[in-house]
């Protein structure tokens, strides 16, 4: 696919993973606009290349979003959308010894809001000036979270993943009706920042040995050329499928400490 001229917008493109996807779309010709709550690492990503137009747009609140549109409409009609905005929080168990860490009601609502209203939010803002055009691209960044169970990304999280995933292969054949392809990108453990949240930080040779930014980039620029839905699962070599690692690669389970020691 020829992306010269075409219109990308990449949520949560001011660091990690987004960032690493507006860098290859840029690379590749489209003019692509970032969205993120702060304006300052959105223009750290802008930095690198002349194609990256930075927004602020806080993707739970439909009327940033909708601000948002406008000034991207100004430009012309978005081909695709890459969405890549998620959060989560330290406090992700719903029992714990550390009452600290079992998940309140304001970290319950914030990543719902972010994971599954920013999706539903964007993909709503989008669907109308596509389908107006003749159609486009939807990826959306759900989680290996959203597919089985899995040991540590946290009780609201995995909700919010599981319900992304409910949503697309809902909206999936209405929108293709509209001429708009959907896809799901939903990778494992994956090194960008939001493993800054875990309870118990991975090592440096365990970073070592997950999904990087630019692996994530690649994966959703070859989704997004498709012709066709598609729903990626991307797996590091050691995470089997289901999201429990073998304990020999997952040190840091003891440190989880569900349970009081006794």
């Amino acid at each position: 696919m020829d992306w010269n001229h075409r219109i990308v917008v990449v949520t949560g493109g001011g660091g990690g993973m987004g960032r690493a996807a507006a860098r290859r779309f840029a690379e590749a010709g489209a003019t692509t606009f970032i969205l993120g709550r702060t304006l300052n690492s959105l223009k750290e990503t802008a930095e690198t290349s002349p194609n990256i137009l930075p927004l602020a747009c806080d993707v739970a609140d439909p009327e940033s979003v909708e601000e948002a549109m406008a000034e991207i409409l100004k430009e012309g009609t978005p081909f695709a959308l890459i969405h890549a905005a998620g959060i989560n929080s330290p406090d992700r168990f719903m029992a714990h010894s550390d009452s600290g860490k079992i998940a309140n009601a304001e970290t319950w609502r914030r990543i719902l809001e972010t994971n599954t209203l920013g999706v539903t939010n964007m993909m709503a803002a989008v669907s109308a000036p596509m389908a107006k055009n003749g159609g486009g691209r939807i990826v959306v960044v759900s989680s290996l979270a959203g597919h089985g169970f899995d040991s540590f990304a946290g009780v609201p999280y995995t909700a919010s993943k599981w319900a992304v995933r409910g949503l697309l292969f809902t909206a999936r054949p209405q929108l293709a009706a509209e001429g708009i392809v959907v896809s799901e990108y939903a990778p494992g453990e994956t090194n960008t920042p939001i493993v800054e949240n875990r309870p118990v930080k991975p090592t440096q040779k365990h970073r070592d040995a997950m999904i990087q930014s630019e692996d994530c980039a690649e994966a959703l620029f070859f989704i997004a050329s498709q012709p066709h839905s598609m729903s990626v699962i991307q797996i590091p070599t050691y995470q089997p499928f289901g999201g429990m690692p073998p304990q020999i690669s997952a040190p840091w389970l003891e440190g989880l400490e569900i349970r009081s020691k006794a």
